[in-house]
Order: C-alpha cells, then structure tokens, then sequence
C-alpha cells in the first residue's frame, strides 16, 4: 500500500476521498486499509494504466486528517461531483488522443513536513503530470516548494497569496511581486483582502456603537502571520484605526494572559488574528474568562467552516470572518453549469452537514482541464506549466486569470504572476435555525455578487 488513496473505476478515472466519504461515494473497487492506516480503494482503469501515454495523473495533496482536517471536509464532496462530469469520466481530448484521467489523493495529515514527503513521493515514484495543493501554508508551501523545485505542474487553493508568494520568493516584495513561478499557479485572497474585507464591518460597528478605534491584533510566527503582520497595518492605520499587535507568538501556544491583558489595557474594541484552529479556541475561551469582550471578533483562518464553528458552541456567535465562496454567487460549473445554489443542495442533501466554502476547491480539476486540452502533450511538464499560466476561464470559484503580470493591491486579477484573486465577503457565525449556527453574509464590500442574508450583529452581544 501506499501514502495516497485511489479509487479506480470502469470509467476511467480514481479518486481520494475522506475515510467517511470514501466510504459512502465509492462506487467500484474494494476498500481496504493500508499498513499506515488509511484508506485506499484498490482497481483497475480499463484501458489505461498510470504509465500509458494515453493516461494523465494528478495528485492532490490536502489536509484530511489532523487540526486542519476542516479545509479538507468538502474534498470528497468535489471528487464525486468531478467524476460525474464528462471530462474526467470520459478522458481529456488532447493532440488529438483521449487520455483517461486518474486522481490520486494524499493526504497531508495537516503536517508541513508530510505535506513536502508526499510531493516528492507524488512526482517521483507516483509519477504525477500535475500537482494540486490546497488549504494554509502548512500544506500549500512545502508542496508548492517540491513542485517548483522537481519541475512538476502545480495549481495551488485556500492560501494567503502572499504567504504563498514569499515562500517561493522570499526575497520578494508583495507590494511589487513580479517574480513569476515557472510551474506553480495559484487562486485565492490575500491578506490585503482580509483587512479589506473586515475594515467596512468595523466601521458599521464604529457608527453604530462609537468605539475608540482599537484593533487588538494576534498573528503567529509563521507564515500566514508573517505576511499578515507585514501587510495589515499599514492598511488598517490608512482607514483610521490605531493597530494593537502583540508580539508574534509560537503555533501551539496555550497560554494566551499576556497578549489578553495587552489588550484589555489597551481598551481594544475590535480583535483579529490568523492562528491554527486549536490555538483560537484556546485563545478565544481564555479571552471570555480574562473579560476581553471586543464589540467586534473579525478573525481568518478559523470558524471558516462548520465543523470547527460547532465545537465551541455559543462562544462563537457573532464572531465574523470571511469567505471566497457562498450558494448564492452567480457561478456555474465550466463543465456541467450547475450553479453554485445547487451544488451546496446537493452537499447538504447528501449528508455532508452544512455547507462549506471549499466546495470551490472544484475549480482545481477546471483549472487543470484547461490547461490540459490546450497542450499537444500532456507529459510535457514544461507545456503543460506555461498552459497553467495561460488559463482564464470562468468556473465555480468564479473568474480565474492566471495570466496578470502583477503590479498592485486590491486587484482582482494578478496581484503576482499566476495569481487568480477569489474577493472575500464578509460573513458571521449567527444561531442558526436549521443548523446550530449558520453563516450569514454580513457585508459584500469586495464581493458585490453574495447576496446579503443578515444584519452585521456586534460580537458580545
């Protein structure tokens, strides 16, 4: 057995799944589990192998397992609907041939350095013609690293785009990012969208309450606080709020009193951060206990997904965030036009729980079907990277144009080379109705297409 999981099929196509939707969406080969404890559906493609030259193999590197397993709750959920479109069902038309496309999925167990082992292992004993990574840098950089690294094809999701930038350029400068990766592309928000997206909240919030303008800051030594503690302030001191940052602290903290009382001393009334999942949680209940109640909680990274929202129950109402991705956009998939209403239907209605924003994680495979079919051989790494970088299409994620040559914030398309910008509402974990919380688009400052589904609520309400 090995590191990924593989499920083969008739149809020509295997996939990875999650343990329970793998179990629930496999639809030939047999389950079993392998001497390092994951499940691997084991088959054959009819008429191809991983070696064919009438085969093309991707690889996908994700968290399912682990403190970010949450990133990863939607990636079965993408796969089964991948394998129902005529594309990956049917092979790729490339040069004239039809390839049958098989995905083997890895799992990174939400570590860095397995993330970076299962890369290698992808590109040079799998033999993959393209990578994907996706969700933090603890997955996306390692992989993106080896890719670029071992020459191999990469489209990168759910990513800071600077976090994602100055690993591969550290060197580099986000406010004039014009180094150009040779075979990784990515889509997601930046950082300078975040605080985009949470200044306007704060602003409602400021009206309506007449706070003093305080922004307690919380960013950790790695790399998504690195680029963080680099790009907000300068934004948020431009929009006339004084930024509270204590020092940068170290993944797995427990013991957040110091950086608590900072703040309460400082009369902070509204609070941001981008830690690990279990950090938050601990930094969250320890802030109720110490009495830092800020009228506004505008936090990334975390309670972005349902899963880790209803583990700390009603701790969490009203806190906001963001999202790149809600049912009610306009978007439709590239290769079936179902909208981006009916694909959280079909999540839900399919026992997946409430829906998740990663379900845009489906624009992965249309990413890479694009760059695929606009080559004459999809072995040729070096085409099928400069094909990567040609790609502008319109897909569940919504607009995505690897081809901007960089040169500024706010952009919506190429804030860097191969960088696709996904604008992010702002939303909020309100009670729910039909689920213990819900999330509720709040403001749609850079994203105008979400609908608004609630009033913006103060945090300690």
């Amino acid at each position: 057995m090995s590191d990924h999981t593989e499920h083969s099929g008739g149809a020509g196509l295997s996939d990875g799944m999650s343990r329970r939707s793998l179990l629930r969406g496999i639809g030939a080969g047999a389950a079993v589990v392998g001497a390092g404890g994951l499940l691997q559906a084991c088959g054959s493609i009819k008429g191809a192998s991983s070696t064919s030259t009438k085969n093309i193999t991707i690889g996908w590197i994700h968290p399912l397992t682990g403190d970010l397993a949450a990133f990863g709750a939607a990636d079965g959920f993408v796969i089964k609907k991948i394998k129902q479109t005529k594309p990956y069902s049917k092979g790729f038309k490339v040069g004239g041939k039809t390839y049958n496309v098989t995905i083997k999925s890895y799992d990174s167990q939400s570590s860095v350095t397995r993330a970076g082992d299962l890369a290698r292992t992808a590109i040079l004993s799998d033999n993959v013609d393209m990578l994907f990574a996706s969700s933090t840098p603890e997955t996306v950089n390692a992989v993106s690293s080896q890719a670029e690294s071992l020459g191999t094809p990469l489209i990168c999701s759910n990513i800071p785009w600077e976090s994602w930038y100055l690993n591969l350029f550290p060197k580099g400068d986000p406010l004039k990012a014009t180094e150009k990766a040779k075979y990784v592309v990515m889509y997601f928000l930046g950082a300078e969208h975040l605080a985009a997206c949470f200044i306007p909240m704060w602003n409602r919030i400021h009206d309506q309450l007449h706070t003093d303008k305080v922004v307690a800051a919380a960013f950790p030594n790695d790399p998504d606080g690195n680029a963080f503690r680099q790009t907000f302030p300068p934004i948020v001191s431009a929009a006339g709020y004084k930024f509270d940052m204590s020092p940068a602290y170290a993944d797995g903290t427990t013991n957040y009193t110091s950086m608590i009382s900072q703040f309460k001393a400082d009369n902070a009334d509204f609070f941001t951060n981008v830690p690990l999942p279990p950090d938050f949680a601990a930094m969250w209940k320890q802030s109720i206990q110490q009495g830092f109640r800020p009228k506004l909680a505008t936090v990334a990274k975390v309670l972005l997904f349902p899963s880790d929202t209803y583990s700390m129950g009603s701790e969490v109402y009203n806190v906001a965030t963001d999202t790149w991705w809600v049912p009610t956009l306009p978007w439709t998939s590239s290769f079936t036009g179902e909208t981006c209403q009916q694909f959280a239907n079909e999540f839900e209605a399919d026992g997946y729980g409430q829906w998740n924003a990663n379900i845009s994680n489906y624009s992965l495979f249309e990413s890479a079907h694009a760059a695929f079919t606009a080559v004459s051989d999809p072995h040729d790494k070096e085409e099928v990277a400069d094909a990567l970088h040609n790609v502008n299409i319109h897909a569940l994620a919504g607009p995505l144009n690897f081809t901007g040559n960089g040169g500024g914030w706010l952009k919506p398309f190429g804030p860097a080379p191969g960088v696709a910008i996904t604008p992010p509402a702002g939303v909020q974990w309100q009670k729910g109705t039909k689920y213990p919380l819900e999330l509720q688009v709040v403001d749609n400052s850079l994203l105008p297409d979400a609908k608004i589904t609630a009033d913006l609520l103060p945090t300690n309400s």
